[in-house]
C-alpha cells in the first residue's frame, strides 16, 4: 500500500524549502530572471530550486550564497527540505544595500555621447534638477538598445550611489503580465529590509513607506520597459539624493511635464558602432 502519510509530509516539507530560498530572494528585491542571470544559468532553473526539484550544483552554490547574501550554512538551511520555519520572512541583512542591475551586457559598443549626457544631467541634478531621465526610443522603436544603455551607465556610475541600486523590469509592453506599481513597490521595499507582513497592503502607502525608507540617500532607481507615466510615477523616489533612469518605448511625456524628467531619445547605432558591435558578438565573420 502507498504511504500517503509520508508523501503529504514530503510535500510539506518541499512547500518549506521553496518559502524559505523564494522568501530570502524576494526579500533582496531579485527576480527569478535577475537571479537566473547572476547566476548565469536559466530562469527555469532557479524555478526548480524553489520548487524542490533539483538542487543546486556543488560549484554554483557558493556564488548563490553571494548572490542571496548568506553563509554556505545558511544557504544549506535554504535549500533543505525541512528546517525552521521561523526564517521564512527573513529580510536582508544588517549593514547591506540593495544591489539589484543586471549585469552589463556583453559587448557593449558606443553610445559614448549618450553615456556622456546622462553624467551631465546627473551633475546637473546635483544643482537643484531633477534626477529623472527618460530613455526613450525615437518612433517607439523596440530593441535599439535603451535597457544596454541605462544598464551601462548604471554599473559606471555605481559608486555615486552608496546606498545602492534599485532595478525593476515593468514589462510595460507584455500584453499578458505589465508589472502593477504596487508588486514593483513590494520587491523595492524587500530589498530595503521590510519584511513581507511589515509591508502595507495599499499602493499609496506603500510609495510613501518608499520614498520615507529613500529620503536623503544616494540610491540608483532604474525602472525599465515601462509603459506609461503612471507606471512609474508611484515608484519616483521623493529626495533629490537619488536618481531614476527609466526606459521606455514611449517618450513619456507626462513624466515630463509632471514630473521634471529629462528625456533622451535614443536612435539606431550609428553604421560604423553597429559593425563593431556586430564584430564583437561574432568576430571575423562579421566581415
Amino acid at each position: 500500500m502507498p504511504d500517503h502519510g509520508a508523501a503529504k509530509r514530503a510535500n510539506a516539507a518541499g512547500g518549506a524549502a521553496r518559502r524559505r530560498l523564494a522568501e530570502r530572494r524576494k526579500a533582496l528585491g531579485l527576480t527569478q530572471e535577475v537571479l537566473a542571470d547572476l547566476m548565469g544559468v536559466e530562469r527555469t532553473t532557479v524555478v526548480r530550486w524553489e520548487r524542490g526539484e533539483t538542487a543546486p550544483l556543488p560549484w554554483i552554490r557558493p556564488k548563490l550564497a553571494r548572490a542571496l547574501r548568506v553563509s554556505a550554512d545558511r544557504l544549506e538551511e535554504l535549500l533543505a527540505p525541512g528546517g525552521t520555519a521561523g526564517h521564512d520572512a527573513i529580510g536582508p541583512e544588517a549593514g547591506t544595500s540593495p544591489r539589484q542591475l543586471p549585469p552589463a551586457v556583453a559587448g557593449f559598443t558606443g553610445r559614448g555621447a549618450e553615456l556622456e549626457a546622462l553624467t551631465k544631467i546627473l551633475d546637473d541634478a546635483g544643482a537643484g534638477a531633477t534626477g529623472t531621465v527618460v530613455i526613450s526610443a525615437i518612433g517607439g522603436t523596440a530593441g535599439v538598445g535603451k535597457t544596454a544603455l541605462a544598464i551601462q551607465w548604471a554599473h559606471q556610475a555605481c559608486e555615486r550611489f552608496p546606498d545602492g541600486q534599485l532595478y525593476v523590469n515593468l514589462r510595460g509592453y507584455d500584453p499578458d503580465r505589465p508589472t502593477p506599481p504596487s508588486d514593483a513597490l513590494a520587491g523595492f521595499l524587500r530589498a530595503l529590509g521590510v519584511v513581507g507582513q511589515d509591508i502595507p497592503p495599499d499602493e499609496d502607502e506603500r510609495t510613501a513607506r518608499y520614498r520615507s525608507m529613500l529620503a536623503g540617500k544616494r540610491v540608483l532607481v532604474v525602472l525599465d520597459n515601462a509603459g506609461s507615466a503612471e507606471q512609474a510615477r508611484p515608484l519616483l523616489p521623493g529626495s533629490p539624493t537619488c536618481a531614476v533612469l527609466v526606459t521606455s518605448r514611449d517618450s513619456l511625456a507626462g513624466l515630463v511635464a509632471r514630473d521634471g524628467a529629462t528625456r533622451l531619445d535614443l536612435d539606431l547605432l550609428p553604421l560604423a558602432d553597429a559593425v563593431r558591435l556586430l564584430q564583437e558578438l561574432i568576430g571575423d565573420r562579421a566581415a
